[in-house]
């Protein structure tokens, strides 16, 4: 093995195995250089972020913050893929990425911005099955949900028939209850009504006995008739009050079930107000991320170009003072006499730096002060999501309920 240090031997495997075609080795660990890494660092945002991703531009940007955008042109892919990973990085709790680390990476930063790269693309690898499977969890739910609500439909449909049948079948035997009481009400007068002619006739004294005899075998004819026709309606009518309660049971069953059915329909429409509830809640949410993420992105981005402004400073401060100091050395050699004078002017420029040091401690001030209100912004965000989260967990476990 060219190299025993497990976490680079992870880096390179992890490079190797994601990007075949792109060669890397321990070297460009050991003795990197600003170029590679940062063609390997756009390679994971494009991992991270879909094959066709491409840095944002940020010329707009550059002319807001910089009375001389021409002069951070060649700078502007530099600057925006710093940004990109800069803010996965500080996602994730690392924040010693620095700008001059990019264009000029050590050894020992290479290593350990790409191992904080490769742990986050492992942990993205290994949660992509679990979202797929809450994702096809939730979609089976939702089919379970929609038919079981056609199956109770169906269903309700199919009772609502029985339940119309059935209320007809109880009106026709109503009716034909009635119709038998008539007929029975008359059957009963009119056999009264033969029994009194009878006794009549039996105590009245007839000229005709013959006819007599036939008018009482007529009636008794008559009447056997009428008793046979009311036991045949009397013998019917415990059937009839049977059927009745059974379609009086099956009329009450059938208005339980359209009750249930109420019910559920009822709580389906609660779960899909809740559904939209949350919906819109996710919304908000994603629109309150996407407008901290731009204020963090803005004063992110101020934060880095106060830091280039504060590099060239001091740049420009330490060329100043070498040259000052280069100029005093060259004319105490040539013309002692000028020695008062040049002592004057180094003082002046001596002046002049303290001052050049002072503005850039008040930079710096400016700077922190930047950072701390972003990070109180930063805070906060984590204090909403803290909160949303709740809210939907909270949601979440009413509607499971």
């Amino acid at each position: 093995m060219e190299c025993n240090d497990e976490e680079i031997v992870r880096i390179v495997k992890c490079i190797n195995s994601c990007w075949p075609e792109y060669p890397f080795t321990y070297e460009d660990i050991r003795k990197p250089t600003g170029e590679k890494f940062g063609e390997i660092l756009f390679m994971f945002l494009q991992e991270f972020f879909g094959r066709n991703y491409k840095l944002p531009n940020l010329e707009q940007h550059i002319k807001s913050v910089s009375s001389t955008p021409e002069m951070f042109t060649h700078l502007e892919g530099t600057i925006s893929l710093f940004r990109s990973i800069n803010s996965i990085l500080k996602r994730v709790n690392y924040r010693d990425f620095k700008y001059g680390t990019m264009v000029k990476p050590t050894s020992n930063a290479v290593k350990d911005v790409l191992l904080v790269l490769v742990n986050l693309l492992a942990y993205m690898e290994a949660e992509r099955p679990k979202k797929k499977k809450i994702e096809l969890e939730d979609a089976e739910e939702v089919k379970i949900r929609e038919e079981e609500v056609r199956q109770m439909r169906e269903k309700y449909m199919k009772f609502a028939s029985n339940f119309t049948k059935i209320e007809s079948d109880v009106d026709d035997l109503t009716k034909r209850m009635q119709i038998t009481n008539v007929s029975l009400e008359k059957a009963s007068i009119t056999l009264k009504q033969v029994e009194q002619e009878k006794e009549r006739a039996a105590e009245a004294v007839v000229a005709n006995p013959e006819g007599l005899k036939t008018e009482l075998a007529r009636s008794q004819y008559e009447k056997e008739a009428m008793e046979a026709n009311f036991l045949s309606v009397a013998s019917r009518l415990p059937h009839l009050d049977q059927q009745i309660q059974k379609r009086a049971l099956q009329l009450q069953e059938g208005k339980e079930t359209h009750q249930r059915l109420a019910h559920v329909k009822t709580r389906e429409s609660k779960i899909k107000l809740e559904l939209r509830n949350i919906e819109t809640d996710v919304r908000r949410v994603e629109e309150e991320k996407d407008f901290l993420g731009n204020n963090l992105k803005t004063e992110q981005s101020l934060i880095d170009s106060k830091k280039r402004m504060l590099v060239e400073l001091e740049q420009y401060v330490d060329h100043l003072s070498e040259k000052a100091r280069s100029d005093v050395k060259r004319g105490l050699e040539k013309n002692k006499s000028r020695e008062a004078h040049i002592k004057a002017r180094f003082l002046a420029v001596e002046e002049e730096i303290s001052q050049l040091k002072r503005d850039l401690e008040l930079g710096q001030k400016t700077l922190d002060e930047g950072a701390a209100k972003l990070k109180a912004i930063h805070l906060k965000h984590q204090q909403d999501m803290e909160q949303i989260s709740a809210k939907m967990n909270q949601r979440g476990k009413k509607k499971e309920k």
